[in-house]
C-alpha cells in the first residue's frame, strides 16, 4: 500500500507490521518514524544499519525472532537500506514474526526497485514516500 508522508495518522499505526520510508527528505522521514515509536519504551526499539545485518545475519534473525514475556511490541528500525536488503526482508516476511514492527528507512528508490514494488503491492505493508519541494525565487 502506498501513502504520502502527510497521509499518515494515528489510525494507521500498528495495523501494518512492515513500513518502508523512502525518499530524500531525511528530516521528514525521521519525524514520522519517531511518531510511530513514541508510544513504545526505548528498551523495545532496536536500531540496525543494513551493513550490520548483512554481516551478522544470524544474530539479527535471533534478535528478531526472540520473544520476551515483558515486551508488548518490538520495533526494529533498519537504516540506510538498499536493494541488497530485499533478500533478507523476503525471509523476514515469510517468517512473519508476531508482535514485531519493522521500519525500513531507505534513501531514494527507483520505481523498478524490488523493495519498493513489494511494499507498494502487499496489503500487510505500508510504503511511505517522503518528498520535498524546492522553491525557486
Amino acid at each position: 500500500m502506498i501513502k504520502k508522508n502527510y497521509q499518515i495518522n494515528k489510525t494507521n499505526i500498528g495495523i501494518e507490521n512492515f513500513y518502508l520510508f523512502y525518499g530524500v527528505n531525511e528530516g521528514s522521514k525521521s519525524e514520522k518514524i519517531n511518531e510511530l515509536c513514541k508510544e513504545t519504551d526505548l528498551e523495545n526499539i532496536f536500531r540496525y544499519e543494513e551493513k550490520h545485518i548483512l554481516e551478522n545475519r544470524d544474530d539479527f534473525f535471533n534478535q528478531l525472532l526472540n520473544k520476551s514475556l515483558f515486551q508488548d511490541k518490538k520495533f526494529i528500525i533498519i537504516n540506510r537500506a538498499t536493494e541488497k536488503f530485499f533478500k533478507i526482508f523476503d525471509e523476514i516476511f515469510i517468517k512473519n514474526p508476531e508482535d514485531v514492527i519493522i521500519i525500513i528507512n531507505a534513501g531514494a528508490l527507483d520505481k523498478r526497485s524490488k523493495l519498493r514494488n513489494f511494499f507498494e503491492k502487499d496489503k500487510r505493508s505500508l510504503s511511505i514516500c517522503s518528498i520535498f519541494f524546492v522553491l525557486k525565487l
